[in-house]
């Protein structure tokens, strides 16, 4: 359960049938190269949507990893949702300076 100093995504407290969810970004292996030198600056981005609108919730990113092709984030996230209304994308872009959002994967 997350603590007093670890925000909480999503939902308010008081929402009916919530629940918290835990979510640990770990590593990402063999990413797609994106840099000439054929490494890449990940990071995931977490989108929480309303599944039924499109909608989006909240949004979270860990931080960048630079200079490699399998990072290690082991970062956590929070989120309150309702099970059965919301879905959770995880996205892996490449940090470039000059196009911040290119995909490396998912």
């Amino acid at each position: 359960m997350a603590t007093n100093f670890e925000p909480i995504y999503g939902l308010s407290e008081d929402e009916d049938d919530s629940r918290v969810l835990r979510v640990k970004v770990i590593a990402g292996i063999d990413l797609a190269k994106k840099d000439i030198i054929g490494a890449s600056d990940p990071y995931v981005k977490l989108s929480l949507y309303v599944a039924d609108e499109n909608r989006e919730l909240a949004l979270v990113q860990t931080k960048t990893i630079k200079k490699t092709l399998n990072p290690k984030w082991n970062e956590e996230f929070y989120f309150r949702v309702c099970p059965q209304n919301h879905r959770l994308l995880f996205e892996v872009f490449d940090e470039n300076r000059l196009v911040r959002f290119c995909i490396c994967g998912f």
